[in-house]
């Protein structure tokens, strides 16, 4: 019941997104420029103030960051390699491919979830362990492999893409996050305040464009590319995971059994915003239609196998 509490809304919102474009209340043409909201100004806010709200002194797992990350780069770059040279897909779309399987849904899935099955205070310790390494090593890495990819195919060097990046929205906040982190500073509270109404709204907004865009997509898309995704992300991440937890020495048992959690989650939200960067869009839309809804079927296996239910 938790479970079908916790994700029903998400599907919910994407076919209110859907239904107001496919019927004509809301025009096509607006999807783009909320997804560029989104990606410009709510998730950079959600991001900047998760890292932000960082205690500097508090306590940090680094064995389970190290499991955490190197559990999701195996995941990346094997989907990758098969991607590239199985599929024989292009560089840009393995660099998508490789984000899906291993950006896992931490904040808007992960963590309601987390919070339901495990408490409130494991839920949060979680949060913050995987979007550090989300935010500071997973995207990161996966915006600067897309952009290298698209450089490929234009008169950009390697160099010019390296440092463009800085100036993406994300990475400001990232880093700006980082920043007031390791400072301890703290935010004046109209700041706070206008920043977390930002933030609350890059979940729903999220959502609903997604609904938008598969409304005004054309039906079909790489089967096999969808596939790799979905199974990558809902089997391959978790695993890689739990066999680098199984492996470190020293990370508590409720970290342990929280990351395999969160690993098994569908991939992040704005997925198909970020794949549209490399000009995947539809093949990120189906992929995270597929996973979500795969998803309904994984989750509850891993939680009982995890011990949860």
């Amino acid at each position: 019941m938790t479970l079908i509490n916790t994700l029903a809304p998400l599907f919910a919102l994407i076919a209110i997104g859907f239904v107001m474009v496919r019927t004509g209340h809301i025009a096509g043409e607006a999807v783009q420029p909320l997804g560029a909201l989104v990606m410009r100004l709510a998730l950079p806010a959600l991001i900047f103030l998760a890292l932000a709200g960082t205690p500097p002194g508090e306590a940090l797992d680094i064995w389970f960051l190290l499991a955490y990350a190197g559990g999701s780069l195996a995941a990346m770059a094997l989907c990758m390699a098969l991607a590239r040279w199985v599929l024989g897909l292009p560089w840009q779309v393995a660099a998508v491919v490789g984000l899906g399987v291993s950006m896992a849904n931490s904040g808007f899935m992960g963590f309601p979830i987390a919070q339901a099955l495990m408490g409130a205070e494991p839920g949060t310790v979680l949060l913050a362990h995987c979007m550090i390494v989300e935010n500071l090593v997973v995207l990161p890495l996966a915006l600067v492999l897309i952009a290298l990819a698209q450089a490929r195919d234009s008169r950009e060097t390697g160099w010019d893409v390296l440092a463009a990046i800085p100036r993406n929205p994300l990475m400001l906040a990232l880093m700006a996050g980082a920043l007031v982190s390791f400072s301890g500073l703290t935010l004046p509270s109209v700041a706070q305040t206008t920043l977390e109404l930002l933030a609350r709204i890059s979940a729903p907004l999220a959502l609903l464009v997604i609904g938008g865009m598969l409304a005004g997509l054309p039906a079909g898309g790489r089967a096999g590319t969808v596939i790799l995704i979905v199974a990558g992300k809902l089997g391959l991440h978790p695993l890689a995971v739990w066999l680098a937890l199984s492996v470190l020495p020293g990370v508590s048992p409720v970290l342990a059994v929280g990351g395999v959690l969160f690993a098994a989650m569908p991939m992040i939200t704005i997925y198909p915003l970020l794949s549209a960067r490399a000009g995947h869009a539809r093949l990120g839309a189906v992929a995270l239609l597929v996973a979500t809804l795969g998803s309904f079927i994984t989750l509850p296996a891993i939680i009982i196998l995890l011990g949860l239910a």
